[in-house]
């Protein structure tokens, strides 16, 4: 097995609470970094209401980015910034038709495509569609237009979730400005679950290694201060939102750590705070 020591504490975090949901590999990819037996000792964690508000969150997200591939179609995926996450890895074992390219920075992609191997070896899995892992700052338009280029002829989908709270405003232009050219030359869509706005709600002041890399990287400033803003932000920069994410509590398996009560509760708590994010399939117009 190989040394995983290098994973950033953030990784870490992300990677160890989505283990406790169905998303695919998720689970397999954190008895590989930690061992056996991992995913028992953090159901303990289960018993802690923030930590469950996260893992609903996060599971949430990712399946909303499933949610609209599905209702948009398109076998030409490209996903920016994709971390600890193998959306492409299931697609490509499930679907001959699919060609996806995976990317992130450096550093972490090379640790990914490491857990990628050990996945595909272990289980002897058989790719049916295509599957590249690259490394790829999403704001380098050369290398963005060249891992494009690797994709057969016909409309892309370009996909991030977890990447905009990290952007500024001018870095967040810089980005669209790419995907506008990329997709007004080849069609597609734009699935971006990364629409969080600012809310007016107690700061997440948990004492771990995810809560102080959100605040290091200045998360809650790179939000939009609406959806109404945000859609005003895509506008000027030459995109109409398609379609927003369907809700999907009734998908969540994260749901079974609570009770029925519970369950009523986080709703109502939600609803008294309102949406914090939401996931668009953008368009260039």
């Amino acid at each position: 097995m190989r040394d995983y020591s290098s994973i950033s504490p953030s990784a870490k975090s992300l990677l160890l609470m989505k283990g406790l949901t169905n998303i695919p590999f998720i689970a397999d990819a954190v008895e590989l970094v930690w061992g056996d037996g991992t995913l028992n000792i953090l159901d303990k964690n289960t018993r802690n209401e923030h930590f469950l508000k996260r893992l609903f969150h996060f599971e949430q997200r990712y399946k909303s980015i499933d949610n609209l591939l599905a209702s948009v179609g398109g076998k030409n995926i490209l996903e920016i910034s994709s971390g600890f996450s193998f959306r492409g890895l299931h697609l490509a074992v499930n679907n001959p038709d699919v060609a996806y390219i995976d990317t992130d920075l450096p550093e972490v992609i090379e640790t990914k495509k490491q857990l990628t191997e050990e996945l595909v070896s272990g289980q002897k899995l058989t790719l049916k569609g295509t599957l590249l892992t690259l490394p790829m700052n999403a704001l380098d338009e050369e290398t963005f237009r060249q891992y494009v280029d690797k994709l057969p002829p016909g409309p892309v989908n370009i996909i991030n979730e977890g990447l905009l709270v990290y952007l500024n405003s001018d870095e967040k232009k810089r980005l669209c400005q790419i995907i506008h050219r990329i997709l007004t030359e080849r069609g597609g869509y734009w699935i971006n679950a990364d629409i969080y706005i600012k809310k007016d709600i107690p700061v997440d002041n948990a004492n771990d290694h995810f809560s102080a890399f959100l605040q290091a990287h200045n998360v809650e400033e790179n939000k939009f201060d609406s959806f109404d803003q945000a859609e005003v932000f895509f506008k000027d920069c030459g995109f109409k939102v398609h379609k927003i994410a369907d809700r999907l509590w009734n998908e969540m398996s994260s749901l079974k750590y609570v009770g029925l009560a519970d369950v009523t509760g986080l709703i109502k708590q939600a609803a008294k705070i309102g949406k914090i994010r939401e996931s668009w399939a953008l368009v260039p117009v």
